[in-house]
């Protein structure tokens, strides 16, 4: 038993998958902002996050002389595309809506926050997004003879991701305050 769990009785297990949030918000104006949090969150969250993915790309270099291994050098981190997916909403069409924009001109990047949730609806683990936009939206596959719900995808390409520490923030918060 750990320490945390003898004061306070809260166990820290991990939080189960299906209990997070995603929200995206054009974060030129706080009007935008409340707009989008309302239309994506509360009328049609996602059911399905993937591609919190973060890649550390390395250099090899062959050093002459040495017979035991390429050197290697960090370079670039990339991110892979997230992607949503969503039951069809007769509400919220904010997906397809958001990529159509692109081909009309309208080009509009969004930051977001992806929050999971432990047990008792606490954030456990938070990431930000940084100017994302859609490349891709893959409405539902239609089935006459078939039972599932029908589902949308909606693929984000962004300039990054980052995984907030929750604890480090209240202890930081805890030190200003002191």
């Amino acid at each position: 038993m750990s320490v945390v769990t003898e004061i306070t009785g809260l166990r820290l297990d991990p939080p189960l998958n299906h209990n997070f949030v995603v929200m995206f918000a054009d974060t030129s104006s706080a009007l935008s902002i409340a707009a989008t949090v309302i239309g994506d969150v509360l009328l049609g969250g996602f059911s399905e996050c993937s591609g919190l993915e973060m890649v550390q790309t390395d250099h090899k270099l062959a050093v002459g002389g040495r017979h035991d291994g390429d050197l290697r050098f960090p370079t670039r981190t990339t991110w892979s595309n997230l992607v949503l997916k969503r039951g069809v909403s007769r509400i919220s069409q904010s997906g397809w809506d958001w990529l159509y924009g692109f081909g009309e001109g309208k080009v509009q990047r969004k930051d977001g926050l992806i929050i999971l949730f432990d047990g008792l609806r606490i954030p456990h683990n938070v990431w930000t997004v940084r100017r994302a936009f859609p490349v891709k939206f893959t409405g539902p596959a239609l089935n006459a003879v078939g039972k599932d719900v029908a589902v949308e995808t909606l693929e984000l390409a962004h300039e990054g991701l980052w995984q907030l520490s929750l604890l480090k923030e209240a202890a930081g918060l805890a030190k200003v305050s002191l």
